[in-house]
C-alpha cells in the first residue's frame, strides 16, 4: 500500500463526524512541525528554537484516529481537548501578544463533533475562559519576542486560525449536507 493510501485509510472512519475528527487530526498533526518553521523566521534561530516545543501534541493528534476507532466518541472528544489543551500551552509558551489563542476559536468549533448537550455546551464554554484571563495569567511566555516579533505572529497566527476555522466549517457544511468528509474528499 503507498503511503497516501495508507494515511487515508488511517483516517477513515464510518461514522461520518468522527470520520471528519480523523481528518482534521491528521491535517493538525501534519502541519505541526511547520509552525516552529514559522516562528524561526520570524525570531531567528537563536531564539527561535523554542518554538519545536509547539510540537509537543504531534502525536497525539496523529493517534487520534486509533482512538477513533476504539470509540467514535472519545476520538472526537480527544481532537477537541488536544486542541484545546494545546493552543493554551503555546499560549504560555508565546504569549498572549502573538495571537495564538485565536486557535482555542476552532476549538470552540470542534464542539459540534461531539454528543449531548451539556457536553457539547461546556466544550464549547471552556475554551473561552483562556480568552477571558488577562496576560499576566500566562507571563511571562517562554521565548521572549518583542512587541514587532508578536506582531508578525499575531498576523499569522490570526491568518491561520481563520483558515482552520473555515476548513472546519466547509467539511462541517459537507457532513450537514450528507457528503462523506473523509480525506478522499477534495
Amino acid at each position: 500500500m503507498r503511503p497516501r493510501e495508507a494515511i487515508r485509510a488511517y483516517g477513515t472512519h464510518p461514522d461520518p463526524a468522527t470520520a471528519l475528527a480523523c481528518f482534521l487530526a491528521l491535517v493538525l498533526g501534519a502541519n505541526a512541525p511547520f509552525y516552529p518553521l514559522y516562528v524561526i523566521a520570524v525570531v531567528g534561530w537563536s531564539r527561535g528554537h523554542a518554538a519545536f516545543l509547539t510540537m509537543a501534541a504531534m502525536p497525539l493528534f496523529l493517534a487520534i484516529p486509533a482512538l477513533a476507532r476504539r470509540s467514535p466518541a472519545a476520538g472526537r472528544l480527544g481532537l477537541w481537548l488536544v486542541g484545546t489543551i494545546n493552543t493554551v500551552w503555546c499560549i504560555k509558551l508565546l504569549g498572549p501578544a502573538t495571537g495564538v489563542g485565536l486557535f482555542l476559536l476552532p476549538c470552540i468549533t470542534l464542539a459540534a463533533l461531539l454528543q449531548g448537550r451539556v457536553l457539547t455546551l461546556a466544550a464549547a464554554g471552556l475554551p473561552l475562559l483562556p480568552l477571558l484571563l488577562p496576560a499576566v495569567a500566562f507571563a511571562p511566555p517562554i521565548l521572549s519576542l518583542t512587541a514587532a516579533e508578536d506582531g508578525q505572529l499575531a498576523t499569522l497566527n490570526g491568518f491561520s486560525a481563520a483558515c482552520l476555522t473555515a476548513l472546519i466549517a466547509l467539511r462541517m457544511a459537507g457532513l450537514l449536507q450528507g457528503r462523506t468528509p473523509g480525506p478522499a474528499q477534495p
